[in-house]
C-alpha cells in the first residue's frame, strides 16, 4: 500500500474512555531500522508499548535501512525523499493522527517525514538518542569533539575527513541531512526533540538553529516488582561490538588467574571477529554474540555485575536501567552519561586498564554485604526509571506539544 515503510497497529492497553474520549487517541510511530539492530530498536518498542498503556493506538511505520539501495539517487533521498513525503501525507490523511512520534529517520525517510507533518499540523515528538543532529559521525565525546577527527567544527573537519563511514560524499550527505531536519522545524511550535539524558540535550541543542526546543526525557523500564537478589560470580556486557563502545579493551585487558570473575560478552557488530580471536585465548571471557532480548535480561538477572565501557559520550546507556531493574548493579564508563544515570546503582570504570577493571571488580565482589549493593541498584532504578514515571511524563510531554 506504501512503497516507503511497512504498516503495522497495535490497539491500547487500557479503556479508550479512560483516555479521555470514546474512540483512542492515536499516534503514528515512524522508525528507520539499523543495518546492525541494537537499543533503538529496543527503545522504539518500548515507546509504542508505554503509549498504548496510556489508551493510545498505535501504527508503526517502519522500513529497514539494509535495504537502501547506495548511488547518486540514495544520496539525495537521505536528505529529502519526494516519495517518503508522498507516502507520509497520505497515511498521515488516512490515519488522521493525534500524534506523530519520529524515532529514527536517517537515512531512509529524511527530513520529508517531518515536512508531512508539519504541513498536515500534527503534533510530532521526534527522539534524540545521538549526536546526528550535531555531527556526521553521530559520535562525540562529552567535550563536544568528534570521536574520529576530534573537532568542533562538524562541516568543514568532518566532512573533509570522512568522519562517517570513511567517506567525504556520505560525511556531507550527513551533514545535509540533518541541516534539513533543522531547517524542516525551524519556528515549529509543535514540534520537540526528545532527547534521553542532560548530556545529549547539551551537545545537540547548540547546534540547532532555534534554541529551546530540546526536553529531557529518559529511558525507561517495565520491571515494576522487587527482583529476587541472588549471589553470582559472573559479569556481563552487553553491547554493539563497535571501537567507541570500548568492549575490545575490556575484554583485552579482562583481569585473569585465580579469583578473577569470568566476563560474558552479548552482541554484535564491525568488532566481533577481533574480540572472538582474542576472548577465544582466554579462560574466563566468552563471546556469545547476537542476544534475544528476553534473554539478555535473564543473563543481566543471573550476573554479578554488568559492565558498560563506553569510550564516547554515552547518550543514554539502556542496558544500564535494564541491568539496575533486575537488582544487578553496574560497572559504568564515566564517559557521557552514565554517571548521571547509574549513580548509586553501580561502581565507575576510569579507564580500561587492567588496573583500573580489578579496582571496580573489587567494589562489587569484596563488598562486605553485596546484596546492599543489588539492593541500591534496583531502588535508583525504581526512583528514576520505572515505566509509571515515564507514561506520566509522556502525558504531560503530549499535553504541552498539542498546547
Amino acid at each position: 500500500m506504501y512503497k516507503s515503510f511497512d504498516v503495522a497497529r497495535s490497539k491500547p492497553e487500557v479503556n479508550p474512555t479512560s483516555a479521555g474520549g470514546s474512540t483512542p487517541p492515536k499516534a503514528l510511530m515512524f522508525h528507520a531500522i539499523y543495518r546492525n539492530p541494537g537499543g533503538e530498536e529496543q527503545s522504539f518498542a518500548n515507546e509504542s508499548k508505554l503509549l498504548e498503556s496510556i489508551g493510545y493506538e498505535t501504527v508503526h511505520c517502519t522500513t529497514e535501512n539494509s535495504k537502501i539501495s547506495r548511488g547518486p539517487w540514495a544520496a539525495v533521498t537521505a536528505v529529502f525523499s519526494p516519495r517518503v513525503l508522498v507516502d507520509a501525507l497520505r497515511i498521515i490523511r488516512s490515519e488522521r493522527p493525534d500524534i506523530v512520534y519520529v524515532n529514527n529517520l536517517w537515512p531512509a525517510f529524511s527530513a520529508s517525514l517531518l515536512v508531512a507533518a508539519r504541513a498536515a499540523a500534527i503534533p510530532t515528538l521526534q527522539a534524540v538518542r545521538n549526536y546526528r543532529l550535531a555531527t556526521p559521525s553521530a559520535k562525540l565525546r562529552a567535550d563536544g569533539t568528534c570521536t574520529e577527527c576530534g573537532s568542533t567544527n562538524y562541516f568543514t573537519s568532518c566532512v573533509r575527513n570522512g568522519c562517517y563511514g570513511n567517506s567525504r560524499l556520505q560525511s556531507l550527505v550527513c551533514y545535509l541531512s540533518a541541516a534539513a531536519v533543522k531547517i524542516s522545524v525551524l519556528g515549529w511550535k509543535q514540534h520537540r526533540f526528545v532527547a534521553t539524558s542532560a548530556m545529549t540535550a547539551r551537545l545537540v541543542e547548540g547546534r540547532l538553529i532555534d534554541s529551546g526546543r530540546v526536553v529531557v526525557r529518559p529511558n525507561f523500564g517495565f520491571e515494576e516488582n522487587e527482583p529476587e537478589f541472588r549471589s553470582t560470580d559472573s559479569v556481563v556486557c552487553v553491547s554493539r561490538l563497535t571501537p567507541e563502545k570500548g568492549v575490545l579493551d575490556l575484554v583485552r585487558n579482562w583481569p585473569q588467574g585465580a579469583g578473577s570473575p569470568s566476563l560474558t560478552v552479548l552482541g554484535d557488530g564491525p568488532q566481533y571477529g577481533e574480540i572472538s580471536s582474542i576472548s577465544a585465548a582466554l579462560d574466563n571471557v566468552t563471546l556469545a554474540g547476537f542476544t534475544s532480548h528476553e534473554d539478555v535480561i535473564e543473563i543481566l538477572r543471573d550476573s554479578a555485575a554488568s559492565v558498560v565501557p563506553s569510550q564516547w559520550a554515552e547518550p543514554f546507556g539502556r542496558v544500564a536501567i535494564e541491568s539496575m531493574s533486575v537488582g544487578t548493579p553496574v560497572i559504568y564508563a564515566t564517559s557521557g552519561a552514565l554517571a548521571d544515570i547509574v549513580g548509586p546503582g553501580g561502581t565507575p570504570l576510569h579507564t580500561l586498564e587492567e588496573s583500573s577493571i580489578r579496582e571496580a571488580l573489587d567494589r562489587i565482589f569484596g563488598a562486605d554485604d553485596r546484596s546492599a549493593i543489588r539492593r541500591s541498584a534496583y531502588r535508583h532504578y525504581s526512583n528514576r526509571f520505572t515505566s509509571r514515571k515515564a507514561a506520566t511524563s509522556m502525558r504531560e510531554l503530549i499535553n504541552e506539544v498539542r498546547s
